[in-house]
């Protein structure tokens, strides 16, 4: 089966860089993010696969980093009102199979309102753009343990530049058995964040002063 090729972004996108391969400095980034996370007590504990092709998504090169967008702060407002915090890490990805245009997510969920959370899940999808009579658009899976989170951004890595592999390949932060499944598509525009409460300037807040 040939792979499909990746529609250019609009002209209103010209100035989005297509990104294959993942910067050092965003996976670095993601890495600190999670070990900050950890230490505000708001490991993600939940992760979510959100296929933007499968869900029907119109346009979903130019449209699937806002859906993310969306989506995400969906969830972050409902939690926020819940009186309770939050964080996240992603990436989006893009490949010529069936697997299109995807992101990886890594929440944290306080866990009393986990069942709600999910219950909420295809609403916020909706509002995104997605279609959630399709089967598959979203997939969960827990992360019961700090282990657990470490092997899902382990394979989040896998789209890091392999010249940079030999950096991270000795902690093991690089899901090394799927690099033969990176990203074969470009990426127009940012290809992996975190939350803000867990970002590079809110960790350098963080730090005591001497």
């Amino acid at each position: 089966m040939s792979k499909r090729a990746a529609p250019r972004p609009s002209p209103r996108h010209w100035k989005h860089i297509p990104r294959l391969n993942l910067t050092l400095e965003q996976v670095q980034n993601n890495w600190a993010a999670l070990g900050f996370a950890d230490h505000l007590e708001l490991r993600p504990n939940l992760t979510l696969d959100i296929h933007f092709d499968r869900g029907d998504l119109f346009d979903p090169v130019n449209r699937a980093s806002g859906s993310l967008q969306a989506f995400l702060k969906s969830a972050r407002q409902w939690i926020e009102r819940k009186g309770s915090k939050t964080a996240y890490i992603w990436v989006l990805e893009s490949r010529g199979d069936s697997d299109g245009i995807h992101a990886h997510i890594l929440i944290h969920v306080p866990p009393a309102l986990t069942r709600r959370f999910h219950d909420l899940r295809p609403r916020w999808a909706r509002k995104a753009g997605l279609n959630m009579q399709i089967g598959k658009v979203i997939h969960r899976e827990d992360m019961p343990t700090l282990e657990a989170t470490k092997g899902k951004l382990q394979y989040m890595s896998k789209d890091l530049h392999p010249k940079h592999w030999p950096i991270f390949q000795a902690g093991g932060r690089i899901h090394l058995h799927d690099c033969g499944k990176p990203s074969d598509q470009p990426i127009y525009g940012k290809k992996a964040g975190v939350s803000r409460n867990i970002d590079a300037k809110a960790r350098a807040s963080h730090q005591p002063n001497h």
